[in-house]
């Protein structure tokens, strides 16, 4: 009896240790079923959860579901249809991280699905993160998975509490603000850790009328992340300032901090700088400078094996004097500090004046600018002149003195890496020429310039082929005459986030100073004959090696366009391509076959449409060699159809424009007589398209639109149109006024006989 009684509590013993083997983060759910007195939560052996495995121990779905609603307050909730705009306000990370699924959105109220509704600061957190009230709402692990995969594309997977990965090494930051905003430490910690989990390499805080936006800066873009609540958008902003530093009371002036923090046991710094904008509002921008993501090797940034060669060539020179030059937020300073990679060892002696400095470099002697305390550029340069330097990083040569010191550096036994802000590599020898360098003593320590821009990377994972007439039209005409097997654009899956792209690469344009060069830089050539003698040196246009790149399949036509300007017949690259369709369009004339154009040649489709259908070839026999151009700019595809054939019966060589931007590159290009336009345009407005052709072309600009505003007509004709047609006229009428503008009909005498 005693042994019976003794051996009794060892079952629920040996079942508590079995349970305590298994990892569920639901495991409460077992102890409210032996509260309500199921047996099944005796019986349960291993499973995903612990909700499943009561299943599987004999509980009925309705029993669990039950328990579960009445212990936590939340109610089942129905995820066959699911609403479109819930799924836009909660990301895939927020979902995977509480585990929950959007379901569907009432008024200010965004309803959530959950197996397991007792998740940590679950409501709190998406609230914050989402900026709507959110009401928990609880559906089955099976429903769940199943709805999340079709949501997300997320793989099955256990939902997780979250993990602190973010540890602030700023001292004792949360006590300034008070034990009872502790919510907000978390909440911003819980940002800070989403940019880097996105590899952001910047987050924005703007205040609004009704609520702080957070976004994020990832691989060049700028994108929403989450906003903030009005209530909670000062005391997030006062926690960025304690953590770096600053003083939380001054709102009314700008500052700039630093905060240092450990993410998943690396080291991270925040450069934190503030603007006021008004009635006390600030906005905050936090740099991330990430050296465990950051890349400092040129093979890594994305130089090819040619290109390298040619800048590790330029890096091995004993002295002289090379330039990185570009726009903010090209890559310099990461370039030079590839750069400074390559030269490190034990022997030599490097030493580098930056403002600010963004890593800290093993092995590296880095000098801080700090102008209150007269540290300028100038005066550590000319200090670091004196401790026996090999290599000098110079942060960016902003002013003559520094320009001057440097190139005299450069001329007696230094290698000096600087920076300027120019467009191109030939203009890095104008813009110094400009703040007042020595040109002579420049001739002879410049020895190259590398001037860059970056572009997005295709996402490997999702990126996929693309035929060239698949391609909007004014990227075909970049790619014509090219081999385009390897094209690829951008898709977007989880990986990527659903941009298509993840990582960046540089796309450089490498300048070697030759003899014919020096000569040059000395006689102050402009930077047309410089731009002539580097080419002819081997200078590679940054267009052409960016196009290299898209050939490549490394990255897209339209990310190309958005960060390097296309020639505009200046090389004859473009002017070729252009010049090639015109010879086309007026080849058959004197009956030779007319070859066969692109798909959609006819038409330039802006990028907001590329997945638009293209414009078919042209279904009339071919224009006169001698026919008048006339560029048709419409948004709309059927109108533009009916003007083309209109004109064309006129005897017109019709081209088109499906917006107002793309119509004035084309006025430049191929100069036609005339212009039809429709008054409401994309990206440039026709009155806009009016203006700027009347001051630089002889066009005659015809109006035709669907606008009634007599005041709107007036309007254009003051600003240089020809005529307004409304286009309840009609198209042909158009036509016959285009063509009696173009093509005069005979000089009819006062008796009316033709002369």
């Amino acid at each position: 009896m005693n042994d019976a009684l003794t051996a009794a509590p060892q079952a629920p013993s040996t079942q508590a240790a079995r349970e305590a083997r298994i990892p569920w983060t639901d495991r409460w759910i077992l102890d409210a079923m032996r509260q309500h007195g199921h047996t099944a939560a005796d019986r349960v052996q291993g499973a995903e959860t612990a909700w499943e495995a009561l299943l599987i121990a004999g509980a009925t779905a309705k029993e669990v579901m039950d328990v579960v609603c009445g212990v936590t307050g939340c109610e089942p909730i129905d995820v066959g249809g699911v609403s479109p705009d819930a799924v836009k306000l909660l990301s895939a990370v927020h979902a995977k991280r509480y585990g929950v699924v959007p379901v569907k959105r009432v008024g200010p109220v965004l309803h959530v699905a959950t197996p397991n509704p007792l998740v940590a600061n679950m409501e709190r957190d998406l609230a914050f993160a989402t900026g709507s009230q959110v009401r928990i709402n609880v559906v089955s692990p099976q429903e769940f998975r199943a709805l999340r995969e079709r949501l997300y594309g997320v793989a099955r997977a256990t939902i997780q509490v979250r993990v602190q990965r973010l540890e602030w090494l700023s001292k004792d930051p949360v006590t300034k603000l008070g034990a009872a905003r502790s919510g907000v430490v978390e909440a911003l910690d819980q940002i800070v850790s989403d940019a880097l989990d996105q590899r952001a390499s910047d987050i924005h805080f703007e205040p609004k009328e009704l609520d702080l936006l957070v976004r994020f800066r990832v691989d060049g873009v700028l994108h929403d992340a989450i906003r903030v609540s009005q209530d909670l958008a000062p005391l997030v902003l006062s926690r960025i300032k304690v953590l770096a530093g600053l003083d939380i009371a001054d709102r009314r002036r700008p500052q700039d901090g630093r905060a240092s923090a450990r993410f998943d046991g690396r080291a991270v710094d925040l450069r934190v700088s503030t603007l006021p904008m008004g009635d006390r509002a600030e906005k905050a921008v936090v740099r991330i400078l990430d050296a465990h993501s950051a890349t400092f090797g040129l093979h890594g940034l994305g130089f090819t094996a040619s290109e390298s060669y040619r800048v590790h060539k330029l890096l091995d020179q004993s002295e002289g004097m090379v330039l990185v030059t570009g726009p903010t937020g090209c890559g310099k300073t990461t370039t030079l500090y590839s750069a400074i990679e390559h030269r490190r060892s034990a022997q030599t002696n490097i030493v580098t004046v930056e403002d600010p400095i963004e890593y800290d470099l093993d092995g590296i002697n880095q000098v801080q600018v700090n102008e209150r305390a007269g540290l300028s550029f100038a005066s550590a340069l000319r200090s670091i002149l004196r401790q026996d330097p090999d290599v000098i990083l110079v942060g960016e040569i902003r002013d003559a003195e520094t320009a001057q010191i440097a190139i005299k550096a450069g001329m007696t036994g230094h290698l000096v890496l600087s920076t300027l802000h120019t467009m191109d590599a030939p203009s890095a020898i104008s813009r110094l020429a400009e703040i007042g360098a020595d040109v002579g003593a420049l001739s002879g320590a410049l020895k190259g310039v590398i001037a860059q821009r970056l572009v997005r990377r295709l996402c490997d994972a999702c990126a996929r082929p693309v035929e060239l007439s698949d391609l909007p039209t004014n990227q075909q005409m970049l790619l014509m005459g090219r081999k385009t097997s390897l094209l690829r654009i951008q898709v977007g899956c989880e990986a990527c986030r659903g941009s298509g792209f993840r990582g960046r690469m540089v796309v450089p344009e490498i300048l070697v100073v030759s003899d014919e060069m020096q000569s040059a830089i000395a006689k102050r050539a402009d930077r047309a004959e410089l731009t002539a003698i580097a080419k002819r040196s081997g200078l590679q246009p940054m267009w052409e090696t960016g196009l290299s790149r898209v050939l490549d399949g490394q990255t897209s036509v339209g990310e190309l366009l958005d960060n390097v300007t296309a020639p505009m017949g200046e090389d004859g690259s473009s002017q070729a391509s252009v010049d090639s369709i015109v010879a086309q369009l007026t080849r058959g004339a004197t009956g030779a076959a007319r070859p066969s154009l692109p798909k959609g040649m006819l038409a330039v489709v802006p990028a907001s449409t590329q997945g638009s259908s293209p414009v078919p070839a042209r279904r009339g026999p071919p224009p006169a060699a001698d026919a008048p151009r006339v560029l048709v700019v419409h948004d709309d595809r059927a109108t533009r159809l009916a003007l083309r054939d209109a004109l064309e019966e006129q005897g017109c060589a019709v081209f088109e424009a499906a917006d107002g931007e793309a119509a004035l590159r084309y006025v430049r290009h191929l100069q036609p007589r005339a212009l039809v336009t429709e008054i409401v345009l994309p990206r440039l407005d026709g009155i806009g398209l009016v203006q700027s052709v009347m001051s630089s072309a002889k066009i005659q600009a015809f109006v035709f639109t669907s606008q009634r505003d007599t005041a709107m007509h007036e309007w254009v004709t003051r600003c240089g149109a020809s005529e307004v047609i409304r286009e309840e006229q009609g198209a042909a009428f158009l036509a016959t006024r285009v063509r009696a503008a173009l093509i005069p009909s005979p000089v009819r005498l006062a008796t009316g006989a033709t002369a």
